[in-house]
């Protein structure tokens, strides 16, 4: 597996994996444009796991808005490659390129394996609190909030 930062050809296949992604429920509700979706306002960068010359993974660093602490956004990883240490390389990739002296991310209550993950490579969890969207049945998700030291 490599990571590498991500290029406008990526894009097509990200979101063939974020289809697959989906599938395993994330996000909760597909987006209308998914090549928007995956990069959100606020991109500062953006990488690719790739496994082989397949993309399976995705991660992105933005600031949401001025004056607001960096975020990690649009983890994701085919379900068909998870447990291979995907997520762990591209959270990495996230964590050192992110500005600043901290970096937050926020994650559903539901995904413990995700925030599992977070709190092995050294995120506090701060928080939680209900979410400010809600899924296609109309539940309105908890969420956890994390933050890290960077830099």
């Amino acid at each position: 597996m490599r990571i590498h930062e991500r290029a406008e050809t990526d894009l097509d296949p990200l979101v063939e994996v974020l289809w697959r992604v989906h599938g395993a429920g994330y996000p909760s509700t597909w987006p209308d444009a998914p090549r928007d979706w995956i990069s959100p306002d606020g991109l500062l960068g953006a990488w690719v796991a790739m496994d082989d010359d397949q993309v399976v993974g995705h991660v992105g660093v933005a600031v949401p808005a001025p004056g607001r602490m960096a975020e990690v956004t649009r983890l994701f990883v085919d379900p068909a490659h998870r447990g291979k240490g995907v997520a762990d390389a591209l959270l990495a990739a996230a964590e050192d390129a992110a500005p600043g002296t901290h970096v937050r991310l926020d994650v559903t209550e539901e995904t413990p394996d995700a925030w599992r993950l977070y709190e092995r490579r050294g995120w506090c969890l701060t928080g939680r609190g209900p979410a400010d969207w809600c899924k296609p049945s109309g539940e309105v998700p908890t969420l956890r909030y994390y933050a890290k030291r960077v830099g």
